[in-house]
C-alpha cells in the first residue's frame, strides 16, 4: 500500500513537472515569435548643447585693440550661458594652442526650445569667428 501511494505521488510530481516544462517551452516560443515581429528603431541622437531660457541678447559692439603679439588670434566677444543667465565675454586676443582654431558658441532653436553649445579651441583647420 505504501509503495502504491509512493508511485502515485511520483506520478503526480512527474506530471506537474512535465506540464511546467511544457508551459515554459510555450512561453519561450511565444516570446521569440513576438520579438521576431518587433521593429527596432534607432533612437534619435540627443540634442547637442544645453537647453537655455531663450536666445542671447544682441552682441555688444567692441573695438579691437592692436594685437599684443604677431601670432595672437582675436576671439570676438560672445554671450556665454552660465546655467542661469547669459554673461558677456568680451572680445580678446588669445594665443591659439598648436593646431587649434577657435569655434564660437552656437545658439539654436529646435522644437520650441533654445540650445546653447559652448565654443572653444578645437583641433583642425576650421576657423569660425576668429581673426588672425
Amino acid at each position: 500500500m505504501r509503495t502504491r501511494r509512493l508511485r502515485q505521488a511520483q506520478a503526480t510530481v512527474t506530471a506537474r513537472v512535465g506540464r511546467t516544462r511544457a508551459a515554459l517551452v510555450v512561453a519561450v516560443l511565444c516570446a521569440s515569435a513576438a520579438a521576431a515581429g518587433c521593429v527596432v528603431n534607432e533612437p534619435e541622437s540627443p540634442p547637442r548643447g544645453v537647453v537655455v531660457s531663450g536666445p542671447p541678447p544682441a552682441p555688444v559692439r567692441e573695438d579691437r585693440p592692436a594685437p599684443p603679439a604677431p601670432n595672437a588670434v582675436w576671439v570676438s566677444g560672445y554671450w556665454h550661458w552660465t546655467g542661469m543667465q547669459y554673461a558677456w565675454i568680451p572680445g580678446h586676443w588669445d594665443a591659439a594652442p598648436p593646431g587649434a582654431t577657435w569655434t564660437a558658441p552656437v545658439y539654436t532653436a529646435r522644437d520650441g526650445k533654445y540650445f546653447y553649445e559652448t565654443g572653444g579651441w578645437r583641433p583642425g583647420p576650421q576657423t569660425r569667428n576668429a581673426i588672425r
